[in-house]
C-alpha cells in the first residue's frame, strides 16, 4: 500500500513493490512458507496461478526466486469465490459468508492462514470477526488516488503494533494484532 493508503489504481491494477532481497525475506518468505495456507480472492488467484508455475522453471530468474516459486506452487491454497467451481494449482474453492469460511479454515489447518491477495477479500477480512493479525507493506510513495482496502464504512477496531520492519527499498512492514 502507498503511504496515502492506496493498494490499486482506479483501473484495478495492483500498486506493486520493487522486488528486492529484503522483500523476499521479510514479506514473501514470511507470508508463504511450509505450514501456511494461502487465501486468495478469485482475481488475485487467477493472476498468481498463471504467474508462479512458470517462474519455478524460468532460468532467467535468480535461483532464490525460482526456489520461492516452488514454495508458492507447493503450498495449499483456498480461493474464496462465488463464481469458480474448481481452481487447480493445489487449491480448493470455498464460498459463502467470509466469517464462516475463516472459522472453517481455522478448524481445518494448524498453520497460519495468510490472505495474500484481492481487494474484495482484504476489505472483507478487515470487517471480519475472524481477523487475528494485520501485516501491511507500505511503499515509499503516494498515489493520490486509487482503491484502498480501508473502506469508509469499516467499524472501529483496536489493534496493537507488534513489529515494524524496514527494508532495503525504503518500504516497511507493520504487524498489528487485533485486540479482543
Amino acid at each position: 500500500m502507498t503511504l496515502d493508503g492506496f493498494t490499486e489504481t482506479n483501473d484495478g491494477e495492483m500498486i506493486s513493490p520493487a522486488w528486492s532481497p529484503d522483500l523476499q525475506t521479510y514479506w514473501a518468505e514470511a507470508n508463504a512458507h511450509d505450514g501456511n495456507v494461502l487465501l486468495y480472492g478469485r482475481r488475485a488467484f487467477e493472476y498468481n496461478s498463471s504467474f508462479w508455475p512458470a517462474m519455478a522453471e524460468n532460468s532467467d530468474q535468480p535461483a532464490g526466486f525460482r526456489e520461492f516459486a516452488g514454495v508458492m506452487n507447493r503450498l495449499p491454497k483456498v480461493v474464496v469465490s462465488s463464481t469458480l467451481t474448481s481452481a487447480g494449482w493445489n487449491a480448493t474453492v470455498m464460498s459463502g459468508d467470509l466469517n464462516e469460511v475463516a472459522r472453517t479454515l481455522k478448524a481445518r489447518y494448524e498453520g497460519d492462514i495468510v490472505a495474500v491477495g484481492g481487494m474484495t477479500l482484504a476489505t472483507g477480512l478487515l470487517a471480519s470477526e475472524e481477523l487475528d493479525e494485520l501485516r501491511l507493506l507500505y511503499l515509499p510513495q503516494t498515489a493520490g488516488q486509487g482503491r484502498s482496502i480501508f473502506s469508509r464504512d469499516l467499524a472501529p477496531r483496536q489493534f496493537t503494533l507488534t513489529s515494524v520492519q524496514t527494508m532495503d527499498t525504503g518500504s516497511f512492514i507493520t504487524t498489528h494484532r487485533t485486540i479482543a
